[in-house]
């Protein structure tokens, strides 16, 4: 896959702050902007110089995002290891199993945003593995980065699908979340072990933090498999944002009328955060002492 590297058009190392990107791209952009050729520049340097300008604002397109960027790095990384490694995939695999196969090409689906292909092929592969009376696992075909990578990739998917407002029915998308769900949490396992992940883990529990709040809604909400409270305490948090995750599931106890259990929520996140702003409407509704409210 032909990914450019947008650290080398612009200038910059990957860890680059903000401020030295926007510099990098401003010198660049002044260099190369079309307005600023000499009027006798010939058709080539023209050209050249349109092209580079459309590299250079493309970069700082990508890289001035902080959640395209995490995108792109993730993307450039898994790219980079492929092409530094002896031998291409299908070198090393092509004489042993199709599977090996048909896991890069769900690789390369995922990478590209293809969710529903990439999925379609996972759970087939899953399928084939359990009708053997064996659990698939990613780690009999890539090494222990890729495989984390992928499973990143795969966990993203099923999110995107799982919050879509497409045609799938309402217990398919929970479907797809709750796997999610399980993917990332498995994740965050492995880099408590064995770190690889660093650039990605405040993401992935950025991303669990979404999940488990739509648990705690309407439409996601399931007695039969609450999620405990353990699961946002056990993402290590800061204090005032594990506080704001309470009040909004309590302002959801409210809306079902589980008072109880609201009002238990509530004084979990006071706790966490005693000064906890905006919660002066529920305290009022669960008869809460004012002198907690900021």
């Amino acid at each position: 896959m032909n990914v450019p590297n947008y650290y080398q058009i612009l200038g910059v190392g990957r860890d680059a702050t903000a401020s030295e990107i926007k510099h990098a791209f401003r010198k660049l952009a002044k260099r190369y902007h079309p307005d600023k050729l000499d009027t006798g520049s010939e058709p080539a340097q023209i050209a050249d110089a349109k092209r580079m300008f459309r590299e250079v604002c493309s970069a700082y397109d990508v890289l001035q995002d902080k959640k395209r960027k995490s995108d792109y790095d993730r993307r450039l990384q898994y790219i980079e290891r492929q092409t530094n490694s002896k031998h291409s995939f299908y070198d090393r695999f092509r004489n042993v199993s199709q599977d090996y196969a048909k896991l890069e090409l769900l690789f390369q689906s995922l990478l590209h945003q293809n969710y529903e292909t990439g999925i379609s092929m996972y759970e087939q592969l899953c399928s084939k593995c359990e009708k053997k009376g064996r659990e698939w696992c990613i780690d009999d075909f890539f090494n222990y980065e890729d495989s984390r990578d992928c499973e990143f990739l795969i966990a993203e998917a099923y999110q995107k699908l799982g919050f879509a407002n497409g045609n799938s029915s309402l217990t398919e998308r929970y479907r797809k979340i709750e796997r999610a769900m399980q993917i990332y949490e498995s994740l965050l396992s492995a880099e408590g072990q064995r770190p690889c992940f660093k650039h990605f883990i405040r993401e992935v529990k950025d991303r669990l933090k979404r999940i488990y709040l739509y648990h705690f809604s309407i439409e996601g909400y399931q007695e039969s498999s609450r999620i405990p409270l353990s699961k946002i305490s056990a993402l290590e948090l800061p204090k005032r944002e594990t506080a704001w995750i309470y009040k909004k599931i309590a302002e959801f106890y409210v809306e079902i009328e589980l008072y109880p259990e609201a009002r238990e929520v509530l004084l979990m996140a006071f706790e966490l955060q005693p000064k906890l702003v905006g919660a002066k409407k529920i305290c009022r509704i669960l008869n809460i002492a004012n002198q907690q409210i900021s």
